[in-house]
């Protein structure tokens, strides 16, 4: 009989680099969520790409919205600062998905 634990993530338990690489995932994903909804209507186009200590890397889908996001840095920061696990940034680097063009 085959172990079937290994075939589906959500019963997958977290030993190893791999297992670490799983819970980071999901902690982003979660992340990724809380700040979409915590974003205004205008700056909506963004998503979290990265976190390196206490900067956050931020991907936006088109170039006015990385625009007007790099027009409201602060207001940004003080967004982030108000999500569980993401108070402790101070840095925020906005760049734009380069897959779309």
């Amino acid at each position: 009989m085959r172990d079937k634990t290994k075939e589906n993530p959500r019963n997958f338990s977290p030993t190893g680099s791999l297992g670490l690489l799983f819970e980071r995932a999901k902690s982003h994903n979660h992340l990724n969520k809380l700040l979409k909804d915590a974003l205004p209507m205008e700056l909506s186009g963004l998503s979290l790409c990265l976190i390196e200590g206490n900067k956050v890397f931020l991907v936006a889908k088109n170039p006015s919205t990385a625009f007007r996001a790099k027009k409201q840095k602060t207001k940004l920061l003080s967004i982030l600062k108000k999500i569980d696990g993401l108070s402790g940034v101070e840095l925020l680097s906005i760049s734009i998905d380069e897959k779309k063009y």
